[in-house]
C-alpha cells in the first residue's frame, strides 16, 4: 500500500495548466496546498539528477504527483489511527529505525540512491518511517488479538479505509478520483488520458 510512487518537462506542463488550482488534498480538516505536493515532486526529481537511475523502476508524470499526493493523505490516516489505537512512535523510535536502514544500506552515502530507487523525497523519509512503524505496530497488535500474521496488513487497510471515509477525503482532480473502496487516489481513467478514443 505504501510502496509505489513522462519527464520533468511534461510534468512541468501538466501543472502550468493547473496553476490557477491551489487546492491539493484535504483529510477532515487538515488541508495540504497543489504547491506542497508539487514540491516533493520537484525535490524527487532533483534527486535523480544526481544518482545513477538506471535499472531503477523510477514513477513519473500524473501517477508521480498522484503518489505524493497519496502520501499527504496516508500520513494523516496513519496519525490519526495511531492516536485512536493508542500506538505510539517516538522521535527516537524513528531515528533508531534510519539508523538501522543506514546499516543495512552500508553507509549513509548510499541513502539518496535508496530513497530515489524507492520514488520517496528525503524530506519525507522520516514521515515515511513513521508510517512504516505505526503499520508494523498495527500488525503486532492485531496479531496479538488472534489475527493470523497473514490476515493483519488486511486488518489495517480496512483501517485506514474506515478512518478515511470518517474523516472525509477530497482529492483536485488534477491527481486523479478518490476511491473511498480501498482508500487511493486512482488515474480518471486507465492511461491517464494518454490515449484518447478515436472520432
Amino acid at each position: 500500500m505504501f510502496k509505489k510512487l513522462i519527464s520533468p518537462l511534461l510534468v512541468a506542463l501538466l501543472l502550468a495548466g493547473c496553476s490557477s488550482m491551489t487546492s491539493g488534498v484535504k483529510v477532515g480538516d487538515q488541508e495540504f496546498t497543489s504547491n506542497e505536493i508539487q514540491k516533493t515532486v520537484d525535490e524527487i526529481l532533483a534527486s535523480r539528477k544526481n544518482v545513477d537511475t538506471s535499472g531503477m523502476d523510477l514513477v513519473v508524470g500524473p501517477e508521480l504527483l498522484r503518489d505524493q499526493a497519496q502520501f499527504f493523505i496516508v500520513r494523516v490516516l496513519m496519525d490519526k489511527i495511531a492516536k485512536d489505537m493508542f500506538v505510539t512512535v517516538t522521535p527516537a523510535d524513528v531515528a533508531a529505525r534510519k539508523a538501522d536502514v543506514i546499516t543495512r544500506l552500508g553507509s549513509e552515502s548510499e541513502l539518496p540512491a535508496a530513497l530515489v530507487g524507492a520514488n520517496l523525497a528525503t524530506s519525507n523519509f522520516e514521515s515515511y518511517l513513521r508510517v512504516l512503524i505505526i503499520s508494523e505496530r498495527l500488525d503486532e497488535n492485531f496479531i496479538k488479538s488472534g489475527v493470523s500474521e497473514s490476515d493483519a496488513p488486511k486488518f489495517v487497510e480496512q483501517l485506514v479505509i474506515e478512518t478515511a471515509s470518517k474523516m472525509g477525503i477530497k482529492v483536485n482532480s488534477k491527481y486523479g478520483k478518490w476511491n473511498a473502496d480501498n482508500a487511493s487516489i486512482q488515474a480518471s481513467d486507465a492511461t491517464d488520458g494518454a490515449v484518447t478514443e478515436q472520432p
